[in-house]
């Protein structure tokens, strides 16, 4: 009865997430009608040739979680081969990109990935660690974005008030992640991680108090802000991209809008169409007032370089599979032969 009601639960999961895909591509598709197809086709194929700058700034993300987290790892950071911190990360990544609340589902497979070289309760202590990090510096930017659109001639108030309050729940969630490592039912639930969440490996010691109860380090956060700031880089060359004015101010606003439609359409895949209405309603505090096929063309572009950095990060992870060692189920050892043989492929 129990598999039959999980599996039933698995079923409405699946289903609830393709409606909600469903309905971002519905408000997707009336976004682009009320805007006009041809202008919104005309501002991105004017903006192709941006493509490789913004996808060069787009890997700014998966590389500093991998700097990050190595700081997270400590010493153990060493034993964990450079196909793995590959295939782990694209797959984070991917996940982050193309599944609702991706990025806790991307951190699980990461860490479920990297348990087999450095222990369960390390790697799922970093991995917490790393989402708490990460979860602060976004909280720092749009604090830092909200004061931006306050002190702007003409005020945001609307806006201004949704980054304040993103600023407070995102420090409250990263707070949590910190105290939830520290409670005893978490770090009980770790000790019994005996074997890593991962395939079969080399034993590796586990040291739980040391796994969750280290503080955070303000590098892995440092590291966080930096490829936040990234980030921000890549959404000013985006306003340009789409014919908006360059600076700093107009990058941080661009910024901040992404940051509240992230936020309220974390359950849909690729924030798809909730970010896009964002652009759209606060399209005046770009200056995109009287343009919004250029307003809605940001977050196209975005969409546009992620899903091309993901499908990177699935092929990345499929050849990292293909070329790594078997796995050591799959080893044989004969009496004739005490090497062990490679089954062919």
């Amino acid at each position: 009865m129990g598999g039959a009601r999980l599996v039933l639960k698995r079923a409405w999961r699946s289903v609830g997430r393709a409606l909600l895909a469903i309905a971002g591509l519905g408000l997707v598709a009336a976004l682009v009608r009320s805007a006009g197809p041809q202008r919104v086709a005309h501002v991105l194929w004017a903006a192709r040739g941006w493509l490789p700058l913004l996808l060069a700034l787009e890997m700014f993300q998966p590389v500093g979680d991998v700097i990050a987290l190595r700081v997270l790892l400590g010493r153990p950071r060493t034993d964990v081969p450079m196909r793995a911190w590959l295939r782990s990360s694209a797959i984070a990544y991917s996940m982050m990109t193309l599944l609702p609340a991706g990025r806790g589902a991307g951190e699980i497979a990461r860490a479920s990935l990297l348990s087999r070289h450095v222990g369960g309760p390390r790697a799922a202590g970093a991995s917490i660690r790393l989402q708490s990090a990460y979860t602060f510096a976004i909280a720092l930017f749009a604090l830092t974005e909200c004061a931006v659109v306050a002190t702007a001639p003409g005020g945001g108030s609307a806006l201004a008030l949704l980054l304040a309050a993103d600023a407070v729940v995102l420090a409250v969630v990263a707070s949590g992640l910190l105290a939830a490592l520290r409670h005893p039912r978490l770090e009980k639930w770790l000790e019994r991680l005996s074997r890593p969440l991962g395939p079969p490996g080399p034993p590796v010691r586990l040291d739980v108090a040391e796994a969750v109860r280290r503080p955070l380090p303000a590098g892995a956060t440092s590291i966080c802000c930096l490829a936040r700031a990234a980030q921000v880089v890549q959404y000013g060359a985006v306003l340009r991209a789409v014919g908006g004015a360059w600076g700093v101010r107009g990058a941080l606003l661009a910024h901040g809008i992404h940051l509240v439609g992230s936020t309220v359409g974390d359950v849909v895949p690729n924030q798809m169409g909730i970010v896009d209405g964002a652009y759209r309603a606060f399209a005046r505090n770009i200056g995109l007032s009287d343009a919004p096929a250029r307003a809605l063309s940001i977050a196209f572009l975005v969409h546009i370089v992620q899903l091309i950095a993901a499908a990177a990060g699935i092929l990345v992870a499929a050849l990292c599979d293909r070329i790594g060692p078997p796995p050591i189920a799959a080893l044989h050892v004969s009496e004739d032969d005490p090497q062990p043989q490679t089954p062919a492929r």
